[in-house]
Parts: C-alpha cells; structure tokens; sequence
C-alpha cells in the first residue's frame, strides 16, 4: 500500500496540470466572448426530420418553468433510449442548470424538439476530465425510439459539435462494439463512417467472445 507521502506526490501534479488546463479553457472561452460580443444570437440550429422542423436549443433552469413536466420527460427520453436507469430527476436538473452559464457553460444539454414534442437529447463538454487537453466530448445522445433513424441524432451531434469547435481542437466519444451484434455493427457505420471519428487502436477485432470498448476521436475547428 502506498505511503500518504507517495500520495501526495503523486497527486499534486495532476491537479496542478488540471488547474492548468482550466486557466487555459477560461482563456478560450473568453476569447469566444468576445467574438460573440457584438453578434445576434443565432437562430436555433434545425433539421427536416420527416417534414417538419427539428429544433435543437440548449437547456436551462428555466426551461422548468417554461415546459411542463420538461424534468420527468428528459428523464424518460434518455433512460428509455438507454434501456436502463441512465439519469435521474436530480441529474436532469443539474444538467439544465449547467447551462445558465451560457456560452461559459463548460457542460450543456442539448435537446432535440418537434414543435412541444421533445425527440432526443445529447450532452457537449468543452473539457472533461477524462479527455486529452484541448479535446471536446459529446455524448448521452438519446432518441426517442419512433424517431430514430428520421435524422434527430444527426441534428443533436451537429449542435454539440458546432459548439465544440468553437473551442476545442479535437472530440471524443465511446461506445462498446461486441462482433456479430447488429446494433453494434450500426453503431461501429455510425460512428467511425458517418460521423467520421477514428479509433486509434484501429479496427475492431473480429473475436465474438469479447465486448471491445471503442474510445474515438475526430479533429474539428472554427470552420466546422
């Protein structure tokens, strides 16, 4: 068992690199403050999804007050796209509240909407922990199920990646790939061919005994 003093050595370093990494976030997006400073809003971004507009707007405290019921019914979109209890109420509305931040906002949900009918949901983070420096993650991409395959995740991965380029150089997204799987093989043509993000392990091992977990990457920028 390592020694406290082995601890803190080893401790200290790492969260000096993550404060580091943060000053340098707090740089960028003060940097795209003040691009946006003297621009209007942009229109929320929407996609044709079987003939009528898809809207895809960030979600905010306010939004309980504005959509009735929005908590249970984010919770309800993302658990049953999941199949199992993915997010809680409490985790919903922390979720929304990250966004208050607005383009400050370091996490954001985004939220896919047909009219009042909510479609989907998916999340963008500038910075997380667990991904390189300058590397951007999206990910809890949830569509409800008679809408799936209408262009909805299209247009929530837009959104999220439209953001990110704003500040990031690079994304991440995971995914478990089990050989043999449909919904697997869909996954693997989604992720690594529509959506253009490359494994650097490279392809799949075709050994049906094992579940392989697949952590991607994709180089994005301004003009995007």
């Amino acid at each position: 068992v390592a020694s406290s003093t082995q601890d803190r050595s080893v401790a200290l370093p790492v969260g000096a690199m993550m404060a580091a990494r943060i000053r340098r976030l707090e740089t960028q997006l003060q940097e795209v403050d003040t691009a946006l400073a003297d621009s209007p809003p942009p229109p929320p971004l929407g996609r044709e999804v079987s003939g009528a507009d898809v809207i895809v707007t960030i979600g905010t405290s306010a939004l309980v007050e504005q959509v009735a019921d929005v908590v249970r019914r984010i919770e309800e979109v993302v658990n049953q796209a999941y199949t199992y209890r993915r997010v809680s109420r409490a985790d919903v509305r922390d979720r929304l509240a990250m966004g208050d931040a607005g383009l400050r906002a370091n996490r954001v949900l985004h939220l896919a909407w047909r009219g009042d009918e909510l479609l989907g949901a998916c999340s963008s983070t500038y910075q997380p922990p667990w991904t390189p420096e300058g590397c951007g993650h999206w990910g809890l991409l949830s569509v409800i199920p008679e809408a799936q395959s209408t262009g909805v995740a299209s247009a929530l991965v837009r959104a999220a990646e439209l953001r990110l380029a704003a500040a990031c150089e690079m994304i991440q997204i995971e995914y478990e790939y089990t050989p043999g799987d449909e919904y697997s093989g869909r996954l693997l043509q989604w992720y690594e061919g529509k959506c253009g993000f490359e494994c650097p392990s490279g392809p799949p091992r075709n050994d049906r005994r094992y579940t392989q977990f697949r952590k991607c990457f994709k180089r994005v920028g301004p003009e995007l």
